[in-house]
């Protein structure tokens, strides 16, 4: 059941509510006061779509507000209630954007927000899409016996695609064109089949593994020979490798030899200076001569030393006599300077005095000259002794560097003999090793030895050649064979196939059959259905006994009948625009009902068309008294005052002021 829908800028509509409730629904004003766009609203919210824009009659730019004031965007808000769920649906359309915002909530519950799967949710809620919901739900305005304007012939397809019928119809078709296809391949299979057996490929085949099998034996003695002479040839090959091993080992000998040769002379020579340079020196010898000359510069050090203390206290004398007469230098100065008294004393000086001590002074710097001058003689004479002895002592330690070398060649002199007797072992060795493979290699005809290995490599080569163009002409037979084994097995698959497209064939035309009968069945039971709702809604809704029944028929495609004393009359040119209006009706109602039994909803745009005063009035009386037997909720849309009596749920009275061009006022509801 909708319970509420809200628009805002949907065409006249500036912005406007409605509450419904259960049982019939009513929207009663003059043409063009706002009411099929309500109906047009509910459609678009449910599936995006109703039908003149469907039909591209309206475009969505066209759906948004444009007098007295033009806006932007139009907003619609819907709820209904399902299966003991409320769901909310929101749609908005913007000039020149189409549909930009959508969403679709579940008790609350955020579903989707996408165009496309919100329609999808409401589909899956509702169970039903927008053709069957155009055409079960939704009479548009002037379109009640839309039925009847669909073209005869066409009418079974088109109620075959609102009983999904036209499923079965698609399935029998592309059946059809299955076996079709079948038998097609039949016949190629058949073909392929004759052709192959005219080919004897059992015989081949048996042929071709004689002749393999030749090719393989031929192939075994060949590999034996080869292996034999590989043999051979690996075994010549060893003997070639040893005797090569061994001309190396001889270069390397040479090669030793020589260096040998070359160490032991240049050994032999550094001996000969060695022993020519030490004369006949030993070891005893030149070690005594060592401790003799360190005696030597042991003793010149220590007279060395002395002569050296010698020479510093001289040297300290000279300056102490040095001091002294400075000081007496200094006070003949000050002496000079003393008129009268003394400065220290305060005593008198007189002239005779001052000579006295004068002369004592310089009788004292002449003796202390005289000293320093002594002593300085003295330490020429040490200076001179130590100079001599620093030169004995380096001359001593350039006398003992000598002796050193000696001690060193002396010990040279035994490397070297060792050195000696060394090379000589080493080169006795190799010269019999050397004998001894000049011997071994002189046993060996190399010239030979080549020649027989290349036979055999030439051989090997020949044998390897044979056997390979053996395996190429054995794989030849091997492709030769499996392609024969291949169209010997392509041959049975095709007959096996046979007759499994046999069997399918069976089964399809059985399956074919089941779907024309069930096509048959769903339509006959769809005729029950409805015919039997009809029936019910035709004795309540019309109110005379011209007609007594009503019924849906095939002949050829449907026909809507009515029942009159002298028999069945097409509603189609037989019958007056009212009882064809009220015949509709109750197709309508019957359509609803039957295909969608569990929604029972209703939506009826002017329906009282080509309806008398008695005929209005009967309707007035089956939507109050009677509708509830057929649907749970109708929307009822119509500018007949009269029909307003059958309202049992929300009546909203729509006003329009058109010449002004104003919005939509709900007057009452």
């Amino acid at each position: 059941m909708i319970t509420m829908l809200r628009l805002k800028n949907w065409k006249s509509h500036l912005d406007s509510e409605f509450d419904f409730s259960s049982g019939v629904n009513a929207f009663i004003g003059q043409m063009g006061s706002g009411k099929t766009s309500v109906m047009d609203a509910i459609s678009f919210a449910l599936y995006g779509t109703f039908p003149t824009h469907q039909s591209r009659k309206v475009g969505l730019d066209d759906l948004i507000m444009k007098k007295p004031q033009k806006k932007s965007q139009a907003q619609i808000e819907l709820e209904f209630q399902m299966d003991g769920k409320k769901y909310y649906v929101k749609r908005v359309i913007e000039a020149k954007r189409g549909t930009t915002q959508a969403e679709i909530r579940e008790d609350s519950r955020l579903l989707d927000v996408n165009a496309a799967s919100v329609t999808r949710e409401v589909e899956r809620a509702l169970q039903m899409d927008y053709d069957l919901f155009s055409r079960a739900v939704y009479s548009e305005q002037n379109s009640l016996d839309y039925f009847l304007r669909i073209p005869k012939g066409q009418r079974m397809n088109h109620i075959d695609r609102m009983l999904k019928v036209d499923r079965f119809e698609a399935v029998r078709e592309d059946t059809i064109r299955l076996k079709n296809r079948i038998k097609q391949e039949m016949k190629g299979k058949m073909d392929a089949i004759s052709n192959l057996e005219k080919e004897d490929l059992n015989g081949k085949i048996e042929k071709a593994k004689g002749e393999m099998n030749e090719l393989v034996k031929d192939k075994e003695k060949i590999r034996e020979e080869a292996d034999r002479v590989k043999k051979e040839r690996n075994e010549l090959s060893e003997r070639v490798a040893v005797f090569k091993e061994k001309e190396e080992r001889l270069n390397e000998l040479k090669s030793e030899l020589k260096g040998i040769e070359t160490g032991l002379k240049e050994t032999e020579e550094n001996l000969k200076q060695k022993e020519n340079r030490l004369k006949g020196k030993s070891m005893e010898s030149i070690s005594r001569e060592m401790m003799e000359m360190e005696k030597e510069m042991e003793k010149i050090r220590k007279d060395l030393e002395r002569k050296k203390k010698e020479l510093e206290m001289g040297r300290e004398k000279i300056a102490g006599f040095n001091a002294e007469i400075k000081l007496i230098l200094d006070s003949l100065n000050e002496l000079e300077k003393i008129k009268g008294k003394c400065p220290v004393c305060d005593s008198d000086v007189t002239p005779e005095k001052r000579r006295d001590i004068i002369e004592k002074k310089k009788l004292r710097e002449k003796e202390l000259r005289e000293k320093a001058n002594a002593v300085a003689s003295e330490l020429e004479i040490l200076s001179r002794d130590k100079d001599g002895l620093e030169t004995s002592a380096r001359n001593k330690e350039i006398e003992k560097e000598k002796i050193k070398t000696f001690l060193d060649d002396v010990k040279d002199v035994e490397e070297l003999r060792k050195k000696e007797r060394d090379y000589v072992r080493k080169k006795e060795i190799l010269e019999k090793d050397k004998e001894t493979v000049e011997k071994e290699l002189a046993e060996v005809r190399m010239s030979e030895l080549m020649e027989r290995l290349q036979e055999k490599i030439a051989k090997e080569s020949e044998l390897v050649a044979k056997m390979s163009g053996i395996e190429e002409r054995v794989r030849d037979k091997e492709e030769v064979l499996e392609d024969l084994n291949r169209r010997k097995q392509t041959l049975e698959d095709y007959k096996k196939g046979i007759k499994q497209d046999e069997n399918i064939m069976e089964q399809l035309e059985e399956f074919t059959k089941a779907l024309k009968i069930t096509q048959d069945q769903l339509r006959e039971e769809f005729l029950k259905t409805v015919n039997f709702i009809m029936n019910d809604v035709w004795g309540e809704l019309y109110p005379y006994e011209d007609f007594e029944g009503i019924r849906l028929v095939i002949d050829g495609d449907y026909v809507l009948q009515l029942k009159e004393p002298g028999g069945w009359v097409s509603v189609e040119g037989f019958v007056s625009g009212g009882e064809r209006s009220m015949a509709c009706l109750a197709l309508r109602i019957a359509f609803s009902m039957a295909f969608i039994p569990n929604l029972k909803w209703l939506i009826l745009d002017e329906p009282t068309h080509n309806l008398d005063s008695n005929a209005i009035q009967q309707l007035a009386t089956v939507l109050r008294e009677k509708m509830n037997m057929f649907a749970e909720q109708v929307f009822l849309i119509t500018h007949e005052e009269r029909i307003s009596e059958g309202v049992t749920g929300r009546l909203y009275r729509l006003e329009r002021d058109k010449e002004a061009n104003g919005p939509t006022r709900i007057a009452s509801g």
